[in-house]
């Protein structure tokens, strides 16, 4: 149990539920706002709001109670059940907040929400049924799952059991006088077989619910592979083979492991750059693939090729996940991100590739997170996992109706959401899922109800995309391990690169501070101060750092980095020993960089570059991304004269190039060709060239491309290994680099129920 505080977090233990209103309508109006009680939706002027199940758990019991104070403890009781131990002040909290922000409130000056402070809260807004009909029958927010959109077999229907106080043979007042005592005898009768049936009932959804829950003490996992390069796998609905993406030579290829020999065969050769989905056919005789174009790996293919190998047929163009196959097996759904849109297409097609349309188009979401969408048993819904942005940042699990497009938001947090898989019954999802450490764990989600449970907490990182057997039993998943190091090479002869850190935490990104220290950061969140040597490496700010493509970047006196994992991006200025930090500027920001003077900085929102004064002060947009999106990081020139940036088309031909553009805005000065996806773009110390890290056969090293043009030169001769982040020390005499390796292996986890 994780202590908060140095104390065991409140539970809601004890707290009374509050009871639904007796005149409660299907729907209500309040503003420019319409809440639909029985779907659990909620709407603005007509279009979908998004909003996590427990915000619209404390709306509904809000409007039910309008004017009237909301205790904490009421919606404890409501939000957590009996015996949770949660930290529910800061749980409710947050609930609070996203609830106020969905509908454009404020504490400061509500509209919608009034805080009553220290116990709880009112809806001070006029509230209206959205129209005539019989009332609802009064239920808990935390009854069985039959009254949550669940029927009898858990797949849909609004079902709801209940049993009247006059349950059992109703006799007349002529046959109760002829009966005498008997009725008496009738009603206990009838309330014993009543209370058998109901105990029956429950025991046996005890067991059918622990029987479907993951199994901690069962479970087994067995490493499939060893070879430390595998990166994709799935396994068949029967659990007899396991199809698994191996890399040999920089190139990705795939095989089949068959489970009960444990015999191995090549069926693919490796000559793929990228391969983004596995997935078996549900007769088990094919396996679907989706493959990346060689010249620009953002655009992908769906190929079928047979089980035991042979000719590869084309079905899909421009697909970015692997498919999910309908409970008949005649349609599969996939996702596609659309990078001038910022959105990504659910879409439909039948199994031989004919028939594609699109499902729903979901807005504000990162095209390039796409761990693949999944078809309930019931063939009702899609469960798809995606990254939202565009005023909110979270990674969100939405279900989509097949029916009619129409979405719902089941969950959102702040780290990384992996594909979700139903399990037989349709009334749970199994998925990996990032833990606050960054670290790949397996979880449950009860649907409709979203109610999240964590399964694992060990020292494995899965990968987020992840398969699973028709009876739900075993699952196959890629564990990962890297290992990163701060190296330094002198800039005379890069040859002589060194190794200078050597800690169990691996450092993925560095730069030199003002005084000469190292800042690196970890996979954690964490920001580090070391001294020159790589030794004493101490917390530089208690703030975390978020994923973020631009490195923590010196800027005059100042210290500026991304912070803010959930919600938004926040750009944060500290002072050089990283106290007194100050918020700069929010939204969907992808790098940032300091002029070399330190009074100006620049970042982009993976569309527009902006500019702004470090000391603080308004933004101005300098100029436009070329191309779909930007494909890395801002880099700005020695002299502060010139800015550049990689950016992708896909048109007339998939690329990626690097454009120059002068610092006080306007068009390109230069756009040059890149090799193709570079990683962490900079300016060469004499401001003659660009230079990138690029990966060859597997092993990444530095290339240098002259501005004036011409083919990119080798800086560094690695034979092995991955440069994931480099920067030159502030007089150029010196190359930091992170640098390491990461593995990569199959493994099946069986009798998980």
């Amino acid at each position: 149990m994780r202590l908060i505080g140095g104390i065991l977090p409140r539970t809601c233990v004890g707290f009374v539920r509050m009871k639904a209103s007796s005149k409660r309508s299907s729907g209500v109006h309040f503003g420019q706002f319409e809440l639909d009680l029985s779907e659990a939706r909620l709407f603005k002027k007509g279009s979908l709001v998004r909003l996590e199940n427990q915000p619209l758990q404390i709306l509904s019991v809000l409007v039910d109670h309008p004017g009237g104070m909301v205790s904490r403890e009421e919606l404890c009781a409501i939000l957590w059940p009996d015996g949770t131990y949660v930290d529910f002040d800061e749980g409710l909290n947050t609930a609070i907040k996203k609830l106020r922000y969905a509908l454009g409130d404020s504490a400061e000056s509500p509209v919608f929400i009034e805080t009553v402070p220290r116990r709880g809260y009112r809806f001070i807004a006029p509230v209206s049924p959205s129209g005539e009909g019989s009332a609802l029958e009064s239920v808990s927010p935390l009854a069985d799952a039959s009254a949550d959109g669940l029927n009898g077999n858990g797949r849909g229907g609004h079902t709801k059991a209940s049993f009247s106080a006059n349950a059992g043979p109703v006799a007349s007042p002529r046959s109760d006088v002829r009966s005498g005592k008997s009725h008496w005898r009738l009603a206990v009768i009838a309330v014993v077989a009543v209370a058998v049936a109901l105990g029956a009932g429950y025991i046996a959804r005890t067991k059918t619910g622990q029987n479907r829950r993951p199994n901690l003490e069962k479970f087994q996992v067995t490493k499939l592979t060893d070879s430390g390069k595998v990166e994709l796998a799935a396994i068949s609905a029967d659990g007899r083979y396991v199809c698994y993406a191996r890399r040999d030579h920089g190139f990705l290829g795939l095989w089949l492991y068959q489970v009960p020999t444990g015999s191995n065969v090549q069926i693919l050769p490796a000559d793929a750059t990228d391969l983004r989905g596995l997935t078996f056919s549900p007769d088990g005789n094919y396996i679907y693939y989706v493959k990346a174009d060689k010249n620009d790996p953002g655009f992908r293919y769906l190929y079928l090729i047979p089980l035991l190998g042979g000719s590869s047929r084309l079905l899909i163009k421009d697909i970015d996940s692997p498919i999910s196959f309908s409970p008949d097996g005649q349609r599969f759904v996939y996702t596609r991100g659309v990078p001038p849109r910022n959105s990504t297409d659910v879409r439909i097609a039948n199994s031989d590739g004919s028939g594609d349309r699109l499902l729903v188009e979901i807005e504000h979401t990162f095209p390039d997170f796409q761990p693949g969408p999944t078809w309930s048993p019931d063939g009702s819904t899609v469960a798809v996992s995606l990254y939202l942005y565009g005023g909110r940042h979270s990674y969100i699990l939405d279900a989509v109706s097949i029916a009619d497009g129409s979405t719902r938001e089941l969950f959102s947090g702040a780290n990384a959401v992996g594909r979700p898989l139903w399990l037989p019954e349709g009334d749970m999802l199994l998925l990996v899922m990032n833990d606050q450490n960054d670290r790949g764990q397996l979880w449950t989600i009860s649907y409709p109800k979203a109610e999240v449970r964590r399964v694992t907490n060990d020292l494995t990182d899965y990968d987020t995309r992840a398969d699973i057997t028709g009876d739900g039993k075993t699952m196959v998943a890629i564990a990962n391990h890297a290992i990163s190091n701060i190296w330094g090479a002198p800039a005379a002869d890069l040859s002589q690169a060194q190794q200078i850190t050597s800690t169990a935490l691996p450092l993925f990104r560095v730069v030199e501070a003002q005084d000469g220290h190292l800042l690196a950061t970890s996979t954690n969140g964490k920001l580090w101060s070391l001294r020159p040597d790589g030794s004493q490496r101490t917390l530089f700010t208690d703030l975390l750092v978020t994923d973020f493509q631009g490195d923590p970047t010196p800027c005059g006196r100042f210290i500026v980095f991304a912070s803010g994992r959930a919600a938004t991006t926040e750009l944060i200025r500290v002072a050089a020993n990283g106290s007194d930090p100050v918020h700069l500027v929010k939204g969907d920001l992808n790098s940032a960089v300091c002029s070399p003077d330190g009074r100006y900085l620049f970042y982009d929102d993976l569309h527009r570059i902006f500019r702004m004064p470090v000391e603080g002060g308004a933004s101005v947009e300098i100029s436009k991304i070329l191309g779909e999106n930007i494909g890395g990081r801002l880099s700005i020139s020695p002299d502060g004269k010139f800015l550049a940036y990689p950016y992708r088309e896909s048109l007339p031909v998939p690329a990626t190039r690097l454009a120059i553009i002068p610092a006080e805005g306007g068009s390109p000065t230069k756009v040059l060709n890149a090799p193709g996806v570079v990683w962490g773009l900079l300016w060469s110390p004499d401001g003659k060239s660009l230079q990138y890290s690029f990966p060859r056969n597997g092993t990444y090293n530095i290339l240098d491309q002259a501005i004036t043009g011409g083919e990119p030169r080798q800086l560094t001769k690695f034979d092995s290994g991955i440069i994931y982040d480099f920067h030159w020390s502030r007089d150029g005499k010196r190359l930091l680099m992170a640098r390491g390796e990461s593995t990569s292996d199959a493994a099946v986890l069986s009798n998980l129920r």
